[in-house]
């Protein structure tokens, strides 16, 4: 079955059920930021993608620090539960494997009534795409206040709609604007995500046994599936790591969340480099090892991102698929080459970008 008829399915479902759910849905009268409080018990329900965790974090920490006794749980996706574990704004995880959140399952009902029994007085919906199953926990936990981006689909799910300006805002400065829907100010600093220093110190510690020259640096590379479903093919990435190595004193450090084991195999074995041959058990390790990188080169990918945060100079082959909304701003630690339909990347461009940021030895 194609993807037009799997949605088209889904529309037909939804028509049929949204004015039954609209008479589920909660009708208590709500004050914001009033019913926010350190009362309130909390469901952030993820989308499935790493970097709203890291984009979301900060408004986590900004909440718990300005209400302490506020719970949250969070209902995260199996491959990214270890990096929530880390977090400490978090006072309890729900995990889950995709395959769970079939409506017709038992698993999704055991998970709803899991949910429902908690009581939660505040919803935290994450992702601007529908997603029926999710929408439907949101909706069922028949929490007061259930927050979320504004859509054609969004009635019954939400009752207190983000509308955004913009589709060029950056992604990590759009979810913050949870803060704002809330009525909540005065968060322009906000502190962001970070590991917890036992993670960093193993990393170093691996880097350096394979690694003990300190005049040799440390480039990352992920040359996997961007934000916008494409990546750079292997020759053209293979290419560019070389070159770049052969201008650098280096280890090259491979890593993805999002290749298998024997697509990224083939990638390592066409590197004509020396490589730092750590292979991370789950991406809170392959964060960890990030973190000591000199310089990332990577798609539009999660690891790119969360380079980002961590202001390690970071280089974007990004494709003509991505769009402006995954550009960060004010990052002059980051360069970004995009690729055009029909034409070869500039090396002369790719090299003038390197020597930018090799300037930046580390941006703290």
């Amino acid at each position: 079955m194609g993807v037009a008829s799997i949605s088209a399915k889904s529309d037909r479902v939804l028509s049929l059920l949204t004015p039954f759910l609209g008479r589920m849905a909660p009708t208590e009268t709500f004050s914001l930021p009033r019913d926010i409080g350190n009362e309130s018990r909390v469901l952030v329900i993820d989308s499935g993608e790493l970097t709203e965790i890291l984009f979301f974090a900060p408004v986590l920490t900004y909440l718990k620090d300005r209400y302490p006794g506020m719970r949250v749980t969070f209902l995260v996706r199996e491959g990214n539960s270890e990096l929530v574990r880390t977090m400490p704004q978090i006072s309890e995880m729900i995990s889950y494997e995709p395959a769970h959140l079939s409506l017709s399952s038992t698993t999704y009902l055991a998970l709803l009534k899991r949910i429902r029994d908690r009581e939660f007085s505040v919803a935290f919906l994450l992702g601007t795409e529908f997603n029926l199953a999710r929408s439907m926990l949101a909706l069922l936990t028949r929490a007061k206040i259930r927050v979320g981006f504004s859509g054609e689909k969004t009635f019954p799910f939400v009752n207190c709609e983000i509308r955004l300006s913009s589709k060029t805002t950056y992604e990590a400065t759009k979810i913050r604007t949870f803060l704002s829907v809330l009525g909540l100010n005065g968060f322009e600093g906000l502190r962001g995500w970070s590991l917890p220093d036992q993670d960093i110190r193993w990393a170093k510690q691996m880097v350096h046994f394979h690694k003990p020259k300190k005049d040799v640096r440390l480039l990352a590379v992920d040359p996997g599936l961007g934000k916008g479903k494409h990546r750079l093919v292997d020759q053209s990435f293979v290419y560019l790591v070389n070159q770049l190595a052969d201008r650098m004193n280096c280890r090259v450090l491979v890593l993805s969340n999002n290749l298998d084991k024997k697509r990224l195999a083939q990638f390592k074995s066409a590197l004509s480099v020396e490589l730092l041959d750590i292979d991370p058990k789950n991406v809170k390790e392959g964060l960890a090892l990030l973190s000591c990188a000199d310089l990332l080169l990577s798609g539009n990918t999660d690891y790119f991102h969360f380079a980002v945060t961590m202001r390690i100079p970071t280089f974007g082959l990004f494709t003509r698929h991505d769009t402006a909304n995954w550009f960060p701003k004010g990052t002059p630690w980051v360069q970004i080459l995009q690729g055009v339909k029909g034409q070869r990347l500039s090396l002369e461009e790719f090299n003038s970008k390197i020597d930018t940021l090799l300037h930046f030895t580390r941006v703290e």
